[in-house]
């Protein structure tokens, strides 16, 4: 009963905006035969053997929305150290480390003297010189991952 007073307020809406509710009528009972057809052949079920039906709103918000297991694959793509973290190790980390002076040690020094160059502080320099390796192994892997004004 419900549903029903439901149909017949969207067939009123419907009908206030000029929707043609029966848009497509598989038997051709609502549609006059107006191209030369006959009555039997756009009303016959061979013509038409194929009816899918058309999907609520609902069931396409439904159909579109990921899962929880697939929201957090996705939130996990978008920060790939969340699938190595758990097995770095201390071995890495010393490479790390030796990696991460050897590159410091040159890269700071040359931002802050293109900093110069560029007649900025050299705050600016500083600052390009390590922010973005600091922000960047959040998302993405890389070896080569410095950033800088050169």
């Amino acid at each position: 009963m419900a549903g029903e007073r439901v149909k017949k307020a969207g067939n009123a809406v419907a009908k206030g905006l000029g929707i043609k509710v029966a848009y497509r009528d598989p038997m051709g009972a609502n549609d006059p035969v107006t191209r030369g057809e006959s009555t039997f052949s756009v009303g016959t079920v061979d013509t038409y053997s194929y009816n899918e039906p058309e999907p609520t709103s609902i069931e396409w918000i439904r159909e579109i929305t990921p899962s929880f297991r697939e929201f957090v694959n996705y939130l996990i793509s978008l920060f790939p150290f969340l699938n190595w973290i758990g097995r770095y190790n201390l071995q890495w980390f010393f490479g790390d480390l030796v990696a991460g002076i050897t590159v410091g040690a040159v890269v700071v020094p040359q931002g802050m003297a293109y900093a110069k160059l560029a007649e900025v502080p050299v705050q600016f320099g500083l600052y390009s010189s390590f922010m973005g390796v600091l922000l960047y192994w959040f998302f993405a892997t890389s070896k080569d991952i410095t950033i800088g004004v050169s």
